[in-house]
């Protein structure tokens, strides 16, 4: 298993002291995965949006319309 060193905020100390080690262990492993799951998925969208041609504009154009149809067909 790899072993990563962290620094720690000083805010954040107190709470860390009051942590035993594997609770804290448990904590920043599941933090990290989190994040890490997060970072893959927007390298994922990035590589699979290159090559659309979808502009920002017309993606508001294509929301906008959704909202409009949605709403009239709800009555909102």
């Amino acid at each position: 298993m790899l072993e990563l060193t962290i620094e720690i905020p000083k805010e954040l100390e107190i709470g860390v002291k009051e942590l035993k080690k594997e609770e804290l262990n448990r904590i920043v492993c599941e933090a990290l995965k989190e994040r890490l799951s997060e970072e893959l998925m927007f390298k994922i969208a990035d590589d699979l949006l290159k090559e659309s041609r979808l502009t920002d504009d017309f993606a508001s154009k294509l929301g906008n319309e959704l909202k409009k149809r949605v709403a009239k067909r709800y009555g909102l």
